[in-house]
């Protein structure tokens, strides 16, 4: 079964230190998206990257959250002509 997914965010000054390698070298973690350097999208268990995360300084975890987008197209209310 999948883990949940969190953002892992760089709070620091300065480059934001690579910590792909090292996430993805714990059990049960997957680095999903790790392009833009500063922003890692992570799957795995909480109890496993919390830990991990809150070691390295300057990095905060956040659970990863979906806003559904809302339904744009119109929509005919009655019937033409009445």
């Amino acid at each position: 079964m999948p883990g949940k997914r969190f953002i892992v965010t760089y709070k620091g000054k300065g480059a934001a230190p690579a910590i792909a390698e090292r996430l993805q070298g714990l059990p049960d973690v997957s680095v999903l998206d790790a392009s833009l350097g500063h922003m890692l999208l992570v799957e795995g268990p909480e109890d496993k990257l919390r830990p991990a995360v809150e070691s390295m300084g300057d990095w905060s975890l956040t659970p990863e959250t979906a806003v559904p987008l809302p339904d744009v197209r119109k929509t005919v209310k009655g019937a033409p002509g009445h």
